[in-house]
């Protein structure tokens, strides 16, 4: 029998390995990150050779140019991987406190290694392919806590140039995703339960260093600023309404979410901004009754710098990993 010529989008996986020198590929995985809907570009620039012939055409000839890949993907809140995410993209140290659940914690990175964080070499499985990607930089981190749904996160690499390899034995993590419901939400230092969606995006300017060394691939991925925003979703509580009060009045609240896996009452994930403005908040009727939706950004603070300088947020995981991630 022939062997089609389609393939089937769900065997397809990601994982990556921390690089100990900058674009250097690490040969397997020491992550494997369940994967929802990757998305790989070899973003090629092309060069058109306009040069007059003298011809009415104005296009003669294409040239490939620079190129960096990028990689995007979701997945959902699971123990051994999302600190991993925020480390990446924070860049910060991880230094494992206590003897057991081990407490790790992580913020933006300001001394050291000027500022860059470490580049990881990605793997995923496409199609009749597996590519491997070196000095890739976490460009974008999306979470979203909405009540109804597994928490996510939506991850977008920037990274040199992929090239395929033989494929390594595929060892997806055994972690159990975490639902929404199970996390806790605390503003201004007091838990509350009015909020319904809760979203964050973690973003760094982020840039292909294009130099001339004789190939397409960049040398390296310039990691920049780091800049936090996202929004809110609450029932509205009227005139007293803590978000629209907090919108009006400039008010610049801490804001805290904590999730953990079901039935594990020691180990979780959270997310710390101890400085939040609100850019805008509005609420509306909707069919059943009032809801408040604000958007908010993460102002760079000192309580949440670890090592110094300052940072928009700070994130801590719990767990029974007693090494740094």
């Amino acid at each position: 029998m022939t062997a089609p010529t389609f393939g089937a989008g769900y065997t397809q996986w990601v994982g990556q390995a921390p690089e100990t020198v900058y674009g250097t590929a690490q040969s397997v995985p020491t992550y494997w990150t369940p994967a929802d809907s990757p998305k790989y570009v070899p973003n090629l620039k092309m060069l058109v050779d306009g040069a007059l012939r003298g011809s009415q055409a104005a296009e003669f000839g294409q040239i490939p140019g620079m190129r960096y890949d990028s990689l995007t993907y979701k997945t959902y809140f699971y123990l051994d991987s999302v600190f991993l995410f925020m480390r990446q993209l924070l860049g910060g140290t991880d230094v494992p406190t206590g003897a057991g659940p081990y407490t790790h914690t992580t913020s933006l990175q300001n001394t050291g290694n000027n500022g860059q964080p470490t580049g990881t070499t990605l793997f995923f499985n496409a199609f009749d392919k597996t590519w491997q990607m070196p000095g890739a930089i976490l460009q974008e981190a999306k979470i979203t806590l909405k009540s109804e749904e597994l928490a996510t996160i939506e991850l977008t690499y920037w990274g040199l140039p992929a090239t395929a390899i033989t494929a390594p034995t595929n060892t997806p993590t055994t972690a159990v995703a975490m639902p929404t419901w199970n996390t806790t939400i605390t503003l201004a230092g007091s838990a509350t339960n009015r909020y319904s969606e809760l979203d964050l995006d973690y973003k760094r300017e982020t840039k292909a260093i294009d130099v001339i060394n004789g190939t397409q691939a960049p040398g390296a991925i310039f990691a920049g600023p780091v800049t936090v925003s996202g929004s809110l979703t609450a029932v509205f509580a009227g005139s007293t309404d803590v978000d629209w009060v907090n919108y009006l009045t400039n008010v610049q609240p801490t804001l805290v979410s904590k999730t953990a896996p079901v039935g594990d009452a020691v180990n979780f994930i959270q997310f710390a901004l101890s400085k939040v403005g609100y850019d805008q908040a509005s609420f509306e009727a909707g069919a059943d009754y009032y809801e408040i939706k604000s958007n908010i950004r993460g102002i760079a603070n000192s309580t949440d710098a670890i090592g110094g300088g300052l940072s928009p947020s700070k994130v801590t995981l719990t767990s029974s990993v007693s090494t740094a991630i």
